[in-house]
């Protein structure tokens, strides 16, 4: 994919005529000196020649030759192959010109670089930068970058052109692999770990680290023994691999490849019950797959994973599954089954099975009470009930008999008591009698004769009340 760092630029250099009045009118307030014979100038790129590697970002100066005269403005249009190389930055820092009609701009697009550019006079004679490029080496190959619609003008009157194509040469450079990667899954299309191979040890001297994104997954590899890196367990599909490989210099390159695994012995469900009492069936499922290996059983809801089950196969590859107690609110659910061998490889899907579940009961939150459970709390609280009223009338009635025998004893000590008070007061009035009574003993005898009949109506309303609690 290409991508444009800048604008994209549709529009071609400046029509000469525009140009030739904008030079004009921004060269005309300075005095210029007439320069007798002038040979010629031209552009070069620097360094001349080199070797870059794929993924690898390189600069290159855009230099101006004038040593046989004085120049003070400069157009051209740089050509490069856009499936080769990418322009990242191009820098004006540093550069000769401090005036420019049109700053350096590209298109990854068109696979090209326009600039219009100048500086006061008396200009400038020698060697010197105009800016600086930051390209991205693409591909493998050589490449090759070529100027067009160049001009550079004299510092003289009428700005003559001093351009000479005859110095003016194309840019060869030549991009070799800086990092072959490579895939090899040791001839087994389901390999679920193949071996990567990062490049060849001549290149890969000075780096840092890699970085290896496999579809959304990125892993950091500091350090890699002999160039090989063993690939995380992968799922059955293609992925698409890549790899930056950073030197101590920050710089990166990098490589793309795709790995494909494809899918183990897919399991069968033979056995499978359509119609599920939640909390009441035993839920089963089973089938074949391969021997001695695993099957994943995956139950869903919806796209939501409400349970998951492992059980291993025997050595003719069937398989089993016995859920007790398996609570299921009311639906439609979907069963499926994977199989995963000792290698970690995981098999394709065996596709949905529907699984209608009934539930005869009601849901409390997260909780799933089925009738029969319900039945059954029922009998437990009854039976709690109806110990509790039988230790509860047990008691009552052990306080009934500790209240019968005290009141009886009350009772009993009342009586006694009464009597003896009685016989006490008798004997005390007969005594008084046979002494002599005289008025003032004769009220006392009353007085003592009424407390004894208010004490004997007291005590039997006392006992009456006690008979009623008993």
């Amino acid at each position: 994919m290409k991508m444009k760092q800048k604008p994209n630029l549709d529009k071609k250099l400046i029509p000469n005529f525009w140009l030739s009045l904008g030079l004009v009118l921004m060269f005309s307030v300075f005095l210029v000196q007439s320069v007798g014979a002038y040979h010629g100038a031209h552009f070069y790129l620097s360094p001349v020649l080199e070797n870059y590697s794929a993924g690898q970002t390189f600069t290159l100066d855009l230099m101006i030759n004038a040593e046989e005269g004085f120049i003070n403005a400069v157009q051209a249009t740089i050509h490069f192959s856009s499936d080769e190389l990418k322009v990242i930055e191009i820098s004006i820092t540093g550069s000769v010109f401090s005036l420019w009609v049109q700053e350096p701009t590209w298109s990854n697009l068109e696979g090209e670089i326009s600039f219009v550019g100048g500086l006061p006079s008396p200009g400038f004679t020698g060697e010197e930068k105009a800016f600086t490029i930051t390209f991205r080496a693409k591909a493998q190959g050589q490449t090759e970058i070529y100027f067009s619609n160049e001009r550079i003008l004299a510092d003289e009157p009428g700005g003559r052109d001093v351009f000479e194509p005859s110095h003016q040469i194309s840019y060869s450079t030549n991009i070799v692999p800086g990092i072959e990667i490579s895939i090899d899954n040791e001839g087994d299309p389901t390999n679920p770990r193949p071996l990567l191979y990062l490049g060849t040890k001549g290149y890969v001297l000075g780096i840092k680290y890699y970085e290896i994104e496999i579809g959304e997954e990125v892993f950091k590899l500091d350090k890699v023994d002999d160039l090989t890196w063993q690939i995380p367990a992968l799922a059955p599909g293609d992925y698409s691999i890549l790899v930056k490989a950073i030197d101590e210099a920050g710089n990166v390159i990098e490589d793309e490849t795709e790995v494909v695994v494809e899918s183990i012995s897919v399991p069968e469900i033979n056995f499978f019950p359509e119609t599920f009492k939640s909390g009441e069936d035993i839920f089963y499922v089973g089938g074949t797959a391969i021997p001695n290996s695993l099957v994943l059983i995956y139950l869903k809801e919806g796209n939501e994973l409400i349970k998951e089950w492992e059980v291993g196969t025997d050595e003719e590859g069937n398989w089993f599954l016995k859920e007790v107690g398996l609570f299921a609110k009311s639906g439609i659910y979907r069963v499926s089954a994977k199989a995963k061998d000792s290698r970690g490889a995981i098999s394709n899907s065996s596709g949905d099975y529907l699984l209608k579940v009934v539930f005869g009961g009601i849901v409390l939150g997260p909780l799933l009470l089925t009738y029969k459970s319900l039945a059954f709390v029922a009998i437990v609280l009854l039976i709690a009930l109806s110990g509790w009223l039988f230790y509860s009338f047990f008691r009552i009635m052990r306080m009934r008999e500790s209240i019968v025998r005290e009141t009886r004893d009350l009772k009993n000590k009342f009586y006694k008591e009464y009597e003896e008070l009685r016989e006490d007061i008798e004997r005390e009035i007969k005594l008084l009698r046979t002494k002599g009574i005289g008025k003032e003993e004769k009220d006392l005898e009353k007085k003592l004769l009424k407390n004894l009949a208010d004490i004997e109506k007291v005590l039997k309303e006392e006992l009456k009340d006690i008979e009623r609690i008993k």
